[in-house]
C-alpha cells in the first residue's frame, strides 16, 4: 500500500512534470487507476475504493461513477484511527476547485448560511466549509467535526 505522505509527494512531483494529476470529478476509472493503482475489490461496479496509509491509520478514498463511467462523487475520510489532516483536506479541495477558480459563480458558504445545489436547499453546518458552484455543477463539503471528511459531488449524485 502507498503511504499518504508518499502519495502526496508523488502527486506533487508528477504535477511538476506532467501537469495536474489530482483526481477530480469527471475522471474515469481508467484515469484513476493510472494515478492510484488498482482499487480495492468492490461489490458494486459503479464505485471504486482506495486505501492509503496515513498517520495512525488509513484513509479511504471512495469514488462513485455515473453510467458514462465518469466520477460524480469523490470523498476522503479516515478509517479507524487514521487522521485526515487540514493539509490533506485542503489539497483535495484545491484539486476539485481548480477548474472553477475563475468562475464568477463559485461561492464560499459560511456556517449558518443557506445555499442551493441540485435544486435543493441546504444550510452550511457549524463545523463545515462549503464551496458551491451550482452553475458549473460542483459542491465541495469539508466536515471538520470529530471525524473529518471531505467530499465533492455533481448534481446527478443528488438525484
Amino acid at each position: 500500500m502507498l503511504g499518504i505522505s508518499r502519495f502526496l509527494v508523488l502527486l506533487v512531483a508528477a504535477g511538476c512534470v506532467a501537469g495536474p494529476v489530482h483526481a477530480r470529478l469527471g475522471d474515469t476509472l481508467a484515469q484513476l487507476r493510472q494515478r492510484f493503482g488498482r482499487p480495492e475489490p468492490e461489490s458494486r461496479k459503479d464505485t471504486a475504493l482506495w486505501f492509503f496509509e496515513a498517520q495512525d491509520g488509513r484513509l479511504a478514498y471512495n469514488v462513485t461513477f455515473n453510467a458514462k463511467g465518469e466520477s460524480i462523487a469523490e470523498g476522503l475520510k479516515p478509517v479507524k484511527l487514521g487522521r485526515l489532516t487540514r493539509e490533506m483536506a485542503e489539497d483535495f479541495i484545491q484539486a476539485q476547485l481548480e477548474p472553477y477558480r475563475r468562475s464568477e459563480t463559485l461561492l464560499t458558504i459560511q456556517p449558518g448560511e443557506k445555499y442551493e445545489f441540485a435544486r435543493q436547499v441546504f444550510v452550511c453546518g457549524e463545523n463545515e466549509r462549503v464551496f458551491v458552484d451550482a452553475a458549473n455543477g460542483i459542491l465541495v463539503v469539508w466536515n471538520q467535526g470529530p471525524i473529518p471528511t471531505v467530499m465533492a459531488v455533481r448534481p446527478e449524485m443528488m438525484r
